[in-house]
């Protein structure tokens, strides 16, 4: 088979895996509403420019995401299917970029599509591959700059170069500043370690500027040309520098959070992982080099910043996944036993209870196939390393790891995030025909209002996020509770479950009856 009929069955068969649930998914707070929602008033009101939300400019990430996510909805109309499907599409491609990397690196079939299997099947990399966030573009932008940039240094031809300012122009607009500045900066340490230096020469350099800048500079400066310093004050300032600066979430500030998160991320391949680590001291060429260098750059960049994500060092996984598919061929090359597979057969296993534990503490639907998948796939696991045929170990990591990941998805993780969401509540708010007010009461609940298409204000005395540094962030519609409830229409209230007991305290609350409840939020309704 070849390459090209390999790299599209890659990209076809993660993409499908991919899409499996996407649609039973709903568009859950407090992340992934903001983008859909954004996308959504995108598309409604025609401006492809100013992304905006409530009515309002919106300035927390380029226009990238929303331009995807905003077309995808053209396409595919207002769904959770559509919303998702820009991730699942930059993924799939991400995979199939990580097969073809590795066999331009290494030289190895059979390591390259380790590499692709390791990246598609990886915990986080599904589950943002599912997301209605960023991360799954950005890694699919900034992973081809680096490629683009290392085939430039193996071939010495400009147009790599080329491709990889253009790609970090694609991560700019994506992220901002971050697509540029990481990659130039692992760009530069390579740079000093090979002491080569040829993409610094003006012509070279001139030509990849430009291309860079034909990509980047039109929206920013369309950008900085309608809102002026207030774009650069909230967009660089605020969403840059401050996140950069001061943490978001203290308690996640310490400087090991990235050390503990991959190994997590990696599963279930975090054992041969750390196999690789084992064996860093042994790394002499320059492609393995490269590939180190540029995960702990990442990992030792985003550990310095004072805001902390899970996903931030989301990009790491393309370098490790290509590390540990080649740590597989070397295994299955130099067969050493059995015993070197116990480094996957336990992260497996491992993976496999832990799904099974966390099924146990939440509802789940239809238990009885989880459990029972569950434990087919850890018995697969075992009886595979029993019997210890080293060209089935991978092949049957993936199959075990695939099913449970579907099963997880349907059973576990869909009804989770129906918890996260204000789906099943919004059936039950006011046509707009009776001109009804709807507020909320703590927590603001985005996702209402993409589901809802209707005007909801956070009530001012409620349990808000503190006017502090971070008060930019807070951009949704605010009235006075008083004020609310002045008005002589017909008024709602959505609480989420969380803050009942501070809304039963509240003066207002014998005035409300509670009129719907799921399993999040709570619907109160008065008749004025």
């Amino acid at each position: 088979m070849s390459n090209r009929a390999i790299m599209f069955l890659l990209f076809a068969g993660t993409l499908l895996f991919n899409m499996a649930c996407n649609d039973i998914l709903p568009v859950t707070d407090p992340v992934e509403s903001n983008y859909a929602l954004t996308a959504k008033e995108m598309l409604l009101t025609g401006n492809w420019l100013s992304p905006q939300i409530y009515g309002q400019v919106w300035f927390d990430k380029p226009i990238m995401i929303y331009w995807l996510i905003a077309a995808s909805f053209k396409v595919f109309g207002l769904t959770e299917f559509a919303a998702r499907l820009p991730a699942a599409l930059s993924s799939a491609a991400t995979v199939m970029l990580a097969y073809w990397f590795s066999l331009k690196l290494y030289r190895h079939r059979q390591g390259a599509l380790y590499a692709a299997l390791v990246l598609a099947t990886a915990l986080q990399f599904w589950i943002v591959a599912r997301g209605i966030i960023t991360d799954a573009v950005l890694m699919l932008f900034a992973s081809l700059t680096l490629a683009a940039f290392y085939q430039w240094w193996s071939e010495r031809e400009q147009y790599w170069l080329d491709l990889a300012f253009v790609a970090s122009g694609l991560s700019v607009l994506t992220k901002g500043p971050v697509g540029l500045v990481l990659p130039g900066l692992i760009i530069l340490l390579f740079s000093l370690q090979s002491k080569q230096w040829g993409w610094l020469r003006p012509w070279a350099l001139l030509r990849g500027v430009a291309c860079f800048t034909f990509v980047v500079t039109p929206w920013y400066l369309a950008m900085y040309s309608l809102h002026g310093d207030a774009f650069v004050q909230t967009f660089l300032g605020l969403h840059n520098y401050v996140r950069a600066t001061v943490s978001e979430h203290p308690q996640d500030n310490v400087w090991y959070y990235y050390l503990l998160l991959m190994p997590i991320a990696l599963l279930p391949w975090s054992g041969i992982f750390l196999r690789c680590l084992m064996r860093i001291r042994h790394t002499r060429a320059s492609n393995g080099l490269f590939l180190w260098l540029w995960l702990g750059v990442i990992i030792f960049f985003y550990s310095l910043m004072a805001t902390k994500y899970a996903t931030y060092a989301f990009p790491a996984l393309f370098p490790a996944a290509i590390l540990i598919g080649q740590r597989i061929e070397e295994m299955a090359q130099a067969w050493s036993g059995r015993r070197e597979w116990l480094w996957l057969t336990i992260p497996l296993g491992l993976q496999a209870i832990t799904f099974a534990v966390a099924a146990g503490r939440i509802e789940v639907q239809q238990p009885a196939l989880l459990y029972s998948v569950l434990a087919l796939c850890l018995m697969l696991s075992v009886w595979q390393q029993a019997r210890g045929k080293r060209t089935m170990f991978v092949p049957v990591a993936v199959i075990s790891n695939t099913a449970m990941v579907l099963v997880t998805l349907f059973c576990l993780i869909a009804p989770l995030v129906q918890s996260r969401s204000a789906k099943d509540i919004a059936p039950y708010f006011p046509a707009e025909t009776e001109r009804a007010l709807i507020a909320c009461y703590g927590d603001y609940p985005t996702s209402a209002v993409f589901y809802g298409n209707q005007k909801i204000v956070r009530l001012a005395e409620a349990k808000n996020p503190e006017r502090d540094i971070w008060a930019g962030k807070y951009t949704m519609p605010t009235q006075s509770a008083a004020a609310f409830l002045a008005s002589d229409r017909p008024q709602y209230i959505i609480v989420r479950t969380k803050n009942i007991s501070d809304f039963d305290h509240v003066s207002y609350r014998d005035m409300f009856k509670e009129i719907a409840k799921t399993k999040d939020m709570r619907l109160f309704y008065r008749q004025p």
